[in-house]
This record gives structure tokens, sequence and C-alpha cells, in this order.
């Protein structure tokens, strides 16, 4: 960063919801969530980890590793 540059900061608050619906064994929790980017107010319900990364993405640069790719939804 150049020194007389300002930083580019964005900040997000996320909320998560886990149902308290019986799971079988092995299977993933099931969630639904929200994500707000604070300097806007904008704010995407998502029901996959995907979609708060993908709304991330419209504000910060983020490069999806091949974890991301692999990790179920």
């Amino acid at each position: 960063m150049k020194p007389d540059a300002a930083p580019v900061i964005h900040s997000f608050i996320i909320r998560f919801v886990v149902e308290d619906a019986p799971v079988e064994k092995g299977e993933q929790s099931v969630y639904h969530g929200a994500i707000r980017h604070i300097q806007n107010a904008e704010e995407l319900n998502f029901t996959e980890w995907r979609e708060a990364m993908e709304f991330m993405r419209r504000y910060v640069p983020l490069v999806e590793t091949d974890e991301d790719k692999s990790r179920p939804t």
C-alpha cells in the first residue's frame, strides 16, 4: 500500500440461524442466515454459504480456493 493512500475498508455482519430440527447422523445441520455490508447497509438473506461469499465478492476481491470448491453448500 502506498504511504499516502487511505485503505479501503469493507465490514460485514453475518448472522446464522441453525434449525432445531433433528438431523440424521452424518448429515449437515440445516441453517439460514443474513449478511449485511456495513458501509452501505445492503443485506442479503442466504441458505448456502456460497451465497454469502458471492455477496462479499461484490466488495472484496476474494480468491476461491480448491477447498472452497469442494466444500458442501
